[in-house]
């Protein structure tokens, strides 16, 4: 059975899948769908509350809210998924090289990245963004880099399960070299928990990325960013409270979206959790007879 056919037997997995992608969509398409230019200030209309021409209102400079919104989700997706794939990218074969060779390189490497867990990820990347400088790359290093002890550690111990395999020492008896084995063999046999760390760490990235914002260090004004808009939103909560509306609404949507199709595709992936959550009737019903 395919993966797409096991992941969609979960309907709220699906359900919040479509979500997840609508906001690519959206993040894709956000030039072209924008209600009004998001950077476009008109003071005669600052404050204005949610009306059928700005439904979420406009913010202190007269900019429709939606419209910063939408160009904040472009902003913000494509800050994460940059970092995302940054950790991703170097991460995984760092952590599959000293994995499989193991030695004095894995033991610098696991000290390295056990040095880097002790301390709060939103730490590590306050510090490197302050190194870097506040702007989209600097955030998208100081993520990148804060998440990916994470990657080493999930994509060695996925190595040390599966360099023992048969698969693999019939490739070494054969002469491969140990790049080819593990492009070939193992990178192949790990893609699964590394793909379900992947989609699971996204809102820690989301969250990492508008922490920053909110705090100054992120994107700065005038581009729009989810944490940027929050902490805007902040300044005017008795005068005009429905401009945190928006940003918050997106950002929790997201997250939830995000969170809920890591654990499905875990599901989906994982034998184990798999049979769990497809045959629960039958599980009770092998236990009613037994206990008959």
């Amino acid at each position: 059975m395919s993966l797409l056919k096991l992941y969609a037997r979960d309907r709220i997995g699906l359900f919040f899948g479509v979500i997840f992608v609508a906001f690519y969509v959206v993040a894709v398409l956000a030039p072209w769908i924008v209600p009004s230019d998001p950077l476009e200030t008109n003071l005669t209309e600052g404050l204005l509350p949610p009306s059928f021409a700005h439904w979420f209102g406009t913010d202190q400079f007269g900019r429709d809210t939606l419209s910063r919104v939408i160009l904040a989700t472009q902003v913000t997706l494509q800050i994460t998924t940059e970092a995302l794939l940054f950790a991703l990218l170097l991460g995984v074969p760092v952590g599959m090289a000293v994995g499989y060779g193991g030695g004095l390189a894995d033991a610098i490497v696991m000290r390295l990245t056990d040095m880097m867990l002790i301390f709060p990820t939103i730490m590590i990347a306050i510090v490197i963004v302050v190194v870097v400088g506040p702007s989209e790359r600097g955030v998208v290093i100081a993520l990148g880099l804060s998440q990916l002890p994470n990657f080493v550690r999930i994509a060695r111990s996925a190595t040390l399960s599966v360099r023992q395999e048969s698969y693999v020492e019939a490739a070494i008896a054969a002469g491969a070299s140990w790049p080819a084995i593990l492009a070939r063999h193992v990178l192949h046999n790990i893609a699964a928990p590394v793909i379900v760390k992947a989609t699971i760490a996204l809102p820690g990235f989301v969250i990492g990325a508008s922490s920053l914002s909110y705090l100054g260090l992120g994107v700065q004004p005038p581009t729009p960013e989810w944490g940027q808009m929050l902490n805007e939103a902040r300044n005017f909560l008795t005068r005009a409270p429905y401009l945190i509306i928006g940003p918050a609404l997106a950002l929790s949507l997201f997250v939830l979206a995000a969170n809920l199709v890591g654990d499905s595709l875990n599901e989906a992936l994982d034998p184990k959790l798999r049979s769990r959550r497809l045959f629960p009737l039958a599980r009770m019903r092998r236990r009613s007879s037994a206990a008959s």
